[in-house]
């Protein structure tokens, strides 16, 4: 209770408006920057959008201002700064002042610095490491005592870390965190002073270094020539704006490397700035919370962020709210990272830095209005310049500095209690333990999933001997998590499944995503204390299985598990001819799946080494085995991507690479040219994620001037991954001709989301027709597929009749029976029920209706579903024409029991998806479509779907394996409709 109680007190404090503003009378004089202060004045086009602690600018002899390094100050209009440049400047603060440190905390994938300072006096510094050791003690109740934490809590010091220019178009972050760390350095008013003595600011000012760069390229572009800038295509080198939400997934560098800092120095507050609101929301989120949080957390959330709402209301500075943005639901942004290891999250939105001034900005009613949580709202209209945007997120950030440093003990207790919580949690709580059995069978799926959670800090054991707890068998080697760990948390938000009623606000993100299910991998609940008294012994490194290939003889089998270092495997070994078995079999009294690569005449020492890098088991036996097979042809790969949009195909392009599947890529510009069957084998083609007429057209070929994206004197860190004197056009409908071309010619298309949206609706797809059901509202949740063609290649590696998926919203797929056309359809976004759900103030009261998804020890009651016919449309009769001879093979489908289809989030409508297509092979000429209505390679989550599209690579030329016959003339005949 001693948390929650300092919580509120502080909240009062804060809320009757206790911190006030420093008199005059109490500031130390200083010199002052008369030129500089000048030009914040000038740069303000709005006077109401400054505070006293950042209208003007003090001098430094031996310090050099933004002004004098650079020439100009932060929110000068119409400039912006180079990630590479603010870094000079940080390191020359750092060789000028004694209160600042600079190192580097990780590389981008494209090779730059990601960087920290740390700014405190000069004796904190000197300090530090002690101080970091004290905030580590604090993150360990285990070793810290509640009176021993009391002892350090007197003298340890709150780390405030502030991030940056993550999502790379919002680029005023950066700008003004040149300038705030130049006023923490040098400024002597009281406040200042205060936040200095009491607080370790660290400042990351460009957390995505790679797209900071070409944002600023494309600006100057358009600003030098006068021509039309290149839209930011490409931020990192895989995603753009889902660089925010690789939080779980954690497969970005920058990610992991604010992950390492989070790891090693237990900062209190980690505070991202971000913008897309006016004029600066505070994030305290509209609910539903999520519900693995200490409550602690949450209401931290308020206590702080009411400071910054109070500081600024008294000073008249319009447009400061909380509340009505976010939710506060999935844990995977980045500020999430502090939440899951109990430390603060929270971050900012402010209007956009621009840098160029918009005149008379106006604003809609829905974001002018005076709402309880907004009581200083916005503006209808008014001018904005960059420098209102450095002036509102700069003051409000020392505010909430000046706060926690103030309050010290208050943050740095609640961060104590929050670990104390989490451990005891473990150990008197309604969940002990997880236990992941080592012998499932995509073992190294599970060993990657192991090690994923290990390097965020979630500590793993492995039993050392059998044991049974709580109705739960454990094995030796068995892996362990204790639930008596600070950061259980963490465990508690991966592990948990979602429960997202519709009642609630719209979500901002996804709502479902529990690992394990994700990840296909089975897992254990372990509600028994006892579990933590057995025998386990700690992983102090990664798993790092070692593979083998045991027996004797010409022919080497390697069971197909599902395990995605087999499509590593094959592309590795491209110069060994590998089969494909199309069914199950035995050899030696071992039972092997469908799909297990079949390598006769193998050349053992080199198989025996790849299969040993990669974990992977394998045996030798003395002839092939008498089962029908089909040749592993390596094909060459297209990857098709569209310069409209990059954001989701990154994904996919993220799972070949680590994996080592080789593509050459290209855009959808292209296509065009034709001849694509001569290039490829496979095309793979992701969502654009926008309509399917957008994406035909594509960058639209307005006006005459091209529009490049390419390395150039101006632009030098652009063309990294592709390039053109000419980015206008889009696929057109030559490409989409050339697309059909490619399949009817041989070639196999692959594609999900707006992909399968297009080939549907402009005929593409001949049988297939994709629709937004009015009744469904759902948004990226964890859903039940049923395989209902396990005959199918697709479905080689999977165990069972049913997988659990991930569906984002669309496209629903409808597959047409005999007589129909495939035309017809819409694109757009699903979820239009969602307007018609009122949200209520109880919404959890009554919980969605998620579906059990059994455990081998644990079957649920009710068996899986059959292989159901899939939903088709009726047949459209007597419209003329000949039967298409050639139709859609459905893979896997939702089941036929719509309360059966959710397992994790959100779905309301779910009639609507009744056995609707999730895969479907369509065969066209001599190739062939693989169309996914689930999201097989999302955001580094969906692990456990990934083979599905290795499977479709993999054996491409060879689809039809396991198809029924087609229904011969007779039974057509008998099929047709009486007059």
């Amino acid at each position: 209770m001693r948390g929650f109680q300092v919580v509120a007190c502080a909240m009062a404090l804060a809320l009757f408006g206790l911190t006030g503003q420093a008199s005059a009378a109490d500031a130390v004089p200083q010199k002052q920057d008369e030129a500089y202060t000048a030009l914040i004045k000038k740069h303000l086009v709005d006077p109401r959008f400054t505070t006293e602690l950042v209208d003007h600018m003090p001098a430094s002899d031996t310090v050099p201002s933004p002004l004098k390094f650079f020439g100009r100050i932060p929110g000068t209009p119409g400039e912006l700064t180079y990630a590479k440049d603010i870094e000079r400047y940080y390191q020359e603060l750092a060789k000028t002042s004694p209160r600042v440190k600079f190192w580097t905390v990780g590389k981008s994938e494209e090779g730059r610095d990601q960087v920290v300072i740390a700014i405190a006096d000069e004796a904190t510094l000197k300090d530090l490491d002690k101080y970091k050791a004290q905030l580590a003690a604090l993150g360990d109740p285990r070793k810290t005592t509640p009176a021993e934490a009391k002892a350090i809590i007197k003298t340890a010091k709150p780390i405030y870390w502030i991030t940056s220019g993550i999502h790379s178009p919002e680029t005023g972050g950066p700008e003004m965190l040149i300038e705030l760390a130049y006023r923490l350095a040098i400024e002597e008013t009281p406040l200042v002073q205060n936040i200095r003595n009491n607080v370790i600011t660290f400042i990351t000012p460009v957390v995505e270094v790679d797209g900071r760069e070409k944002i600023v390229d494309t600006y100057y572009y358009g600003k030098k020539t006068g021509k039309p800038k290149p839209p930011l295509v490409y931020w990192g080198k895989y995603v753009a704006h889902d660089n925010n939400r690789d939080g779980m997934g954690q497969y970005l560098k920058l990610t992991q490397n604010i992950t390492a800092g989070v790891l090693e120095w237990h900062p209190t507050v980690l505070h991202d700035l971000h913008e897309a609101q006016s004029y600066l929301y505070v994030s305290t989120g509209t609910g539903p919370y999520n519900p693995e949080l200490d409550p602690v957390q949450s209401q931290e959330w308020w206590l702080l962020g009411e400071t910054e709402l109070t500081e600024m209301a008294k000073r008249k500075v319009p447009g400061v709210f909380t509340y009505g943005y976010y939710d506060g639901w999935v844990p995977n942004y980045l500020f999430w990272i502090a939440n899951a290891h109990n430390s603060l999250g929270r971050f900012y939105e402010v209007q956009s830095y621009g840098p160029d001034i918009q005149k008379d900005l106006k604003l809609p009613p829905t974001t002018t209005s005076r709402e309880w949580y907004r009581q200083n709202p916005p503006l209808p209209s008014v001018d904005w310049g960059p420098r209102n945007n450095t002036n509102i997120q700069e003051s409000a950030l020392l505010f909430a500095l000046d706060r926690v440093a103030k309050d010290r003990e208050v943050y740095l207790d609640t961060y104590y209690v929050k670990n104390q919580h989490a451990v005891d949690g473990g150990r008197t709580g309604t969940v002990n333990a997880w236990v992941i059995p080592a012998d499932q069978t995509a073992k190294l799926n599970v060993v990657d999933m192991i090690n994923d959670v290990r390097r965020q800090g979630l500590e793993v054991s492995t039993a050392d001997a059998a044991f049974t707890a709580g109705g739960v068998k454990v094995a030796q080697g068995d892996y362990v998590i204790r639930a008596d760990q600070p950061y259980r948390t963490l465990a508690d938000l991966y592990f948990s499944i979602q429960n997202y009623p519709a009642a609630n606000p719209r979500p901002y993100d996804d709502t479902g995503w529990t690992m394990q299910y994700m990840r296909n991998v089975a897992m254990k609940t372990v509600k028994d204390p006892a579990v933590l008294k057995q025998p386990m012994t700690l992983l102090t490194a990664d798993v790092t299985p070692k593979g083998a290939i045991s027996g004797a003889g010409s022919t080497i089998l390697v069971n197909h598990t599902g395990d995605n270092e087999l499509v590593t495997f094959r592309f590795r070994l491209k110069d060994v001819k590998m089969l494909a078995a199309e069914k199950a079999f035995e050899a030696g009294g071992k039972q092997y799946a469908a799909g297990t690569f079949i390598i006769p005449n193998a050349p053992r020492a080199v198989v025996e080494k790849a299969a040993a890098d990669l974990g992977l088991k394998g045996e030798a036996v003395a002839a092939a085995p008498d089962v029908k097979s089909h040749a592993l042809t390596l094909p060459r790969i297209g990857y098709l991507h569209s310069w409209l949009r990059t954001q989701d195909e990154g994904w996919w392009r993220a799972a070949l690479d680590h994996y080592g599947v080789p593509y050459a890529y290209l855009a959808d510009t292209k296509a065009r040219a034709g001849d694509l069957r001569k290039k490829f084998d496979v095309i793979i083609y992701p969502t654009v994620g926008s309509s399917a007429r957008d994406q035909v057209v594509g960058v639209a070929m307005n006006g005459d001037v091209p529009i490049p994206y390419k390395k150039s004197e101006l632009t030098p860190n652009l063309g990294v991954l592709d390039s053109a004197d000419d980015i206008r056009g889009g696929l057109g409908a030559d490409g989409l001709a050339e697309l059909q071309k490619f399949v009817k010619a041989g070639g196999t298309l692959i594609g999900d989301g707006s992909t399968v949206d297009m080939l549907a609706n402009y005929g593409i797809a001949a049988g297939v027709t994709t629709a937004v059901p009015p009744e469904l509202y759902t948004k990226g949740a964890l859903m039940r597929g049923v395989f209902t063609d396990q005959a199918s290649p697709i479905a080689y590696g999977y165990v069972g009749k049913e997988l659990p998926i991930y569906f984002a919203d669309a496209p629903v797929i409808t597959i047409a029976t005999p007589g129909q056309s495939g035309f017809g359809g819409g694109g757009g976004q699903a979820g239009g029920a969602g307007a018609r759900i009122a949200q209520n103030i109880t919404p959890n009261a009554v919980p969605g209706h998620v579906s059990p998804w059994p455990t081998p020890e644990q079957p649920a009651k009710r068996d899986a579903e059959p292989a159901a016919p899939v939903e088709t449309a009726p047949p459209a009769s007597r419209q003329g024409g000949a039967e298409p001879t050639q139709r859609p093979r459905t893979v896997m489908a939702f089941p036929a029991q719509a309360d059966t289809i959710l397992l994790s989030g959100m779905l309301e409508g779910g009639q609507a998806l009744s056995r609707k297509a999730l895969i479907v092979d369509v065969p066209d000429g001599k190739g062939h479509m693989v169309l996914f209505g689930l999201r097989p390679y999302w955001r580094w989550q969906t692990q456990g779907s990934y083979f599905l599209g290795f499977n479709a690579i993999l054996n491409w030329d060879h689809l039809d394996a396991g198809a029924p016959p087609p229904p011969k003339a007779a039974d057509k005949a008998a099929a047709k409709p009486a007059d």
